[in-house]
Formats: structure tokens, sequence, C-alpha cells
């Protein structure tokens, strides 16, 4: 594992997961978020306007105060319009993308904030 340093400690990302009528999987991919520890300072899911359950499931991550649903009324039609809502919605310097069918390996936001920190990344 990767010791963080001091000014990494003090990093911290949003991670903007978009979905399109994906209950099925959208939940894990919060999770796998959720799971990468202090580094996530919140999770931003982009429901570009599901018929599914995707908002039913999403309410199931009501109580976790880093989650927080945005809700497309109409469907963009693509990714780049719901990754957009989700970087003008953040407030953490740096922003991870996650599509709702991906699941983050354990460590992964451990790993970008090191070298961003030593890179000095903006």
């Amino acid at each position: 594992m990767i010791q963080p340093t001091e000014s990494q400690d003090a990093a911290r990302v949003s991670v903007v997961v978009i979905a399109y009528n994906d209950a099925e999987r959208v939940g894990d991919a919060i999770r796998s978020a959720l799971a990468q520890g202090e580094g996530v300072g919140e999770v931003l899911v982009v429901d570009d306007a599901s018929e599914d359950a995707t908002p039913d499931v999403l309410a199931g991550f009501a109580d976790e105060p880093r989650v927080r649903p945005l809700r497309r009324e109409v469907n963009s039609g693509g990714c780049g319009t719901p990754r957009n809502d989700g970087i003008a919605a953040a407030v953490h310097p740096y922003v991870v993308f996650l599509d709702s069918d991906d699941v983050l390996i354990p460590g992964a936001v451990d790993a970008l904030l090191a070298v961003a920190v030593r890179e000095r990344a903006d």
C-alpha cells in the first residue's frame, strides 16, 4: 500500500458515477467508491433520467453522507453531459470518473492521490 503524505492526507477526490437504467450494478459502483476510504470526499451519482429502479437504488444510500445523487430530468443521450454535471457539482480538487457498470479496485484512489500530490497536479 502507498503511504500517504501530509499533503495527501488533506487531498480528497470527488468520484462522479454516471448511470442510466443500471439498477443492477450501480450499487456496486457506489460501494466500491466508498470502500476507497478517506480519500473519497464525496460520490456524486448522476442519474441520466433512468426509467428503471436506479433512483430506488440511489435512495438506499440516503444515510451515507458522502453520496450525493443528482438526477437529470431528460436523458442526455451520452456520457459527456452527465460527467459535466458531476464536475459542476464536485467540491474536491480532484475528480475520478466511474461508470455505473464498473468498480474501483482497492487502493485505486490512494494510488491516484499519491501521484497527484507528488507531481503537484492541479
